[in-house]
């Protein structure tokens, strides 16, 4: 006992003397620990790395990449209906003109800010904006627009930064001229990977780079077929519902004046296998969607009696299709002259502007509002189709507040367009991923973030 009580004491004594000492060992030892401890952890953290197609400017980044980043004041669900994101709520007058949107409170950017109104760069044409106050946006529209709200679901970067409000803060960014090559994102969250996505020009290129190990994975690639056989990828699919694959008709055509001939176009083209057939010119998750119009693919009833209508048969019609859609657009020739009638196939790589049929992927608004489209006065209404009720309709859709009587407008847009047959819906293409098997756990996460619903 004496020498424990020895012992103790002399150690007592050495604490004393050496305290500070002893302190300093200590505090420097745990400083080198975590920094090793860090490195080792900084240096084994996940890294995904992601190929898209196409060629864009660091202010014009897909959304498939900027959701990753930041957060619009509105976001869409399938159905099309929108709801806040960074915005709590907002109102508007009886006329639609006016729109006051209060954002939600505690919202800070990723480099530890507070958010301000003042600090969202939201643009639009014909709209003038001002924060009256740090959590309010006064948007003031020159005309009635009721789909307003969808406007906004763009996700929106600090004023003059790269900083965000997403669960990634862009890291770097690789430029070949104005054009982004590389992006570096940074996982704020520890259970994220960090994602390095590279652009491609072309989707050639884009499998290349997949298959000498670049990228992991490829996003949005339209033919993954010839990836698919190797056992070392993976191929992950879901319907688009923003896009819908349509043979517009040139109804200033003298041929394809005839309403007869576009309907049994229209009853004749195939239902195409393995796809998402489209009834409408809208998304049947579309909260304005018609479920009661009637089908019209692969109906050889209809075209026989819409065809018999026609009073010459014997002219050819010519398809012309993006390079793309090739095998869709021999799929419809062939269904086309099953039903008698007369059709060619021409293959382009863009849209030209004269056509008489044109077989394109259309991106369609996530509101049913589609003035822009089918309005007589559209901008984009490429098959110059013109009617006064369904114009009418379009007009008072996009300027009624109340869903209900919406709905009842887009239900009559939709049989009007239809019966008319100005264009014939066929599918909803999909989304294809074509991925390394390995990183399939971190691709869903970062997935799940971009387009998984």
């Amino acid at each position: 006992m004496r020498a424990i009580r020895f012992a103790l004491l002399v150690i007592s004594k050495l604490l004393l003397r050496y305290k500070f000492k002893i302190i300093l060992v200590l505090v420097i030892s745990s400083i080198l620990t975590y920094g090793i401890y860090s490195f080792v952890f900084a240096s084994t953290k996940s890294r995904l790395s992601e190929g898209i197609v196409g060629t864009f400017t660091e202010n014009d980044l897909p959304p498939i990449v900027t959701q990753l980043v930041s957060k619009g004041l509105v976001e869409i669900d399938k159905t099309g209906s929108p709801s806040g994101q960074l915005a709590k709520e907002w109102t508007s007058n009886d006329q639609s003109t006016e729109y006051w949107f209060k954002l939600k409170d505690d919202l800070y950017w990723s480099d530890g800010t507070k958010l301000k109104a003042a600090d969202l760069p939201v643009s639009i044409p014909n709209v003038e904006i001002t924060t009256p106050d740090d959590r309010t946006m006064h948007f003031k529209l020159s005309d009635s627009y009721s789909p307003f709200p969808s406007l906004l679901t763009k996700p929106l970067l600090k004023k003059n930064t790269n900083i965000g409000i997403g669960p990634y803060q862009i890291a770097k960014i690789y430029k070949d001229g104005v054009f982004v090559k590389k992006l570096q994102l940074h996982a704020r969250d520890q259970a994220l990977p960090d994602v390095t996505i590279h652009f491609y020009p072309n989707e050639r290129i884009a499998k290349t780079a997949l298959r000498i190990g670049e990228v992991a994975s490829i996003l949005g690639i339209n033919d993954p077929e010839d990836l698919t056989p190797d056992k070392s990828f993976n191929l992950f699919s879901q319907p688009s519902f923003g896009v819908v694959v349509t043979i517009f008709y040139n109804t200033e055509d003298p041929v394809l004046s005839d309403e007869n001939l576009r309907l049994a176009l229209s009853y004749s083209a195939p239902s195409i296998p393995n796809e998402t057939e489209a009834r409408t010119s809208l998304s049947p998750q579309s909260w304005a969607f018609n479920n009661t119009v009637k089908d019209y693919l692969d109906n050889q009833e209809g075209a026989k009696n819409a065809l018999a209508k026609v009073k010459n048969k014997d002219l050819v019609i010519t398809l012309t299709a993006t390079s793309s859609l090739k095998n869709i657009g021999e799929q419809v020739i062939a269904s086309w002259k099953k039903a008698g009638i007369k059709a060619v196939l021409r293959t382009e790589s863009g849209i030209p502007q004269n056509f008489q049929a044109l077989l394109i992927a259309q991106k369609i608004p996530a509101d049913p509002d589609q003035y822009s489209l089918w309005h007589k006065l559209g901008q984009t209404n490429i098959s110059k189709f013109s009617n006064p009720r369904m114009d009418k309709d379009l007009e008072d859709g996009r300027k009624l507040k109340d869903i209900s009587q919406r709905r009842l407008k887009y239900a009559d847009f939709q049989k009007v367009l239809l019966d008319h047959s100005p264009a014939s819906f066929l599918y909803f293409p999909k989304y294809n991923v074509l991925y390394l098997k390995k990183v399939e756990p971190e691709l869903k996460k970062v997935l799940e973030l971009q387009i998984l619903e």
